[in-house]
């Protein structure tokens, strides 16, 4: 039995403690032998965010391929190096996301990207949660196509000897890389165990064109008709959308991932229709996406500049309250992947972290959402708790020093093989 005391905190506006065992909050505001004890110096308890899309060993592309157009960026400057990225590159660039994260108070991350071992073995070594997909790219191609549903079957049984910290979901990548079939396989590979379906959807209005003329319906309506879309269905972007995909969206209770900072600086030509999604019943999110097109990993920055963008875009100062975006990076993508982590309640999920209110922007603390959309950034989380483990102690991360010394090796090397 493992336990944990963190003591010394504000649970609920009240000096108090948190008591975790095997995993799970066990008593709120009793202070008992553990087997580690942590004296949280007045911080505030708050439910740890998660980030619902990224692809985290993509930090090794972080300013080295800025300012270009989508398609430009992905065939000049992610491809190419992508064709032949080595395990201990995913590794120690998922490594270095890792550590980006916890600082910023995220212990739950869906990824996208290659070698799923790669990321599943720091995943475990960081402590976090996550729902990892490797990416499935077939460009059209029978054999590649294969290729990857084989790897997706192998990689569904190979999942299970991790602990349950991990969930395998299957991840084609966009409508523009794979192919129909290999759609109509991932509806039914999913359907069939459970799994959660995880891609990119009407990010650009070039994809949602490229579309109608192809196949005469919207990617929303291409998708449906290939049987993708339920409630275990996740699409990254959502930006170009017309009523009736948002119709479709809402009635399947899809999660549909904003990712603001990554659109305007890829310059998608539209706007995450926030509004709309939750009145018709979908699961609004935000996310990161990758630090190859951020370039960080700061859900704090995120939030506030997802709700700035929507009372901009909406001409309205009411929408996309504080207290809503930070329920995009809690409550709603807790309930879509079953996490019992959107509050911090006796019997949930040992996963919290701590708010350091000293900062001076954190002051006067008229209303905490306020302060972490409109004020903070990371650096006002001091410590993160995740299955009741000590991820992040007072802004220290065991480990950390290397791992960005890694990471930096692991970047040089990839490029070095393809520019010389």
């Amino acid at each position: 039995m493992n336990s944990l005391l963190v003591k010394n905190i504000i649970v609920d506006g009240k000096l108090s403690s948190i008591y975790c065992e095997d995993g799970h909050i066990a008593e709120i505001g009793v202070e008992k032998d553990a087997d580690e004890v942590f004296d949280g110096q007045g911080c505030i308890a708050h439910p740890p965010f998660l980030n619902s899309h990224t692809h985290a060993s993509m930090t090794l592309f972080r300013g080295n391929g800025d300012d270009l157009p989508l398609m430009e960026w992905l065939q000049t400057r992610v491809w190419p190096y992508e064709k032949q990225i080595s395990f201990d590159e995913i590794y120690w660039g998922g490594k270095l996301a890792m550590v980006e994260m916890i600082r910023s108070g995220i212990t739950f991350f869906a990824d996208m990207y290659w070698n799923f071992h790669a990321v599943a073995k720091g995943v475990e070594e960081m402590g976090m949660r996550a729902c990892l997909s490797a990416v499935f790219i077939d460009f059209d191609n029978a054999e590649v196509a294969r290729q990857q549903k084989e790897a997706n079957e192998r990689l569904l049984h190979e999942s299970k000897e991790y602990s349950n910290c991990i969930s395998f979901a299957v991840g084609p990548h966009a409508i523009y890389t794979v192919n129909q079939d290999s759609f109509r396989w991932a509806a039914e590979f999913t359907r069939e165990h459970d799994l959660i379906l995880h891609t990119h959807l009407s990010e650009t209005g070039h994809e949602v064109k490229e579309c109608l003329e192809k196949h005469g319906c919207t990617p929303v309506e291409y998708l449906e008709s290939l049987g993708c879309i339920s409630n275990r269905f996740m699409a990254a972007h959502t930006v170009h959308l017309t009523e009736k995909d948002i119709r479709i969206l809402g009635e399947n209770r899809v999660m549909c991932m904003h990712n603001p900072v990554s659109n305007m600086k890829l310059a998608v030509g539209g706007v995450y229709p926030y509004r709309k999604l939750k009145a018709a019943g979908a699961i609004p999110s935000i996310a990161t996406d990758g630090a190859g097109s951020n370039n960080n990993l700061d859900i704090l920055e995120e939030m506030k500049i997802a709700a700035l963008l929507q009372k901009h875009h909406d001409n309205d100062p009411t929408s996309l309250s504080a207290k809503e975006a930070v329920e995009m990076a809690t409550i709603h993508p807790a309930g879509f992947f079953n996490l019992d982590c959107g509050t911090i309640h006796k019997g949930g999920l040992a996963d919290f972290i701590l708010i350091n209110s000293g900062h001076a922007e954190m002051n006067p603390m008229f209303d905490l959402n306020s302060h972490l959309v409109y004020a903070a950034n990371s650096q006002v989380v001091d410590s993160v708790v995740c299955d009741g483990k000590l991820l992040m102690r007072h802004r220290t991360i065991e480990g950390e020093e290397e791992i960005i010394a890694k990471a930096n090796e692991a970047s040089a090397s990839m490029y070095k093989r393809i520019d010389g």
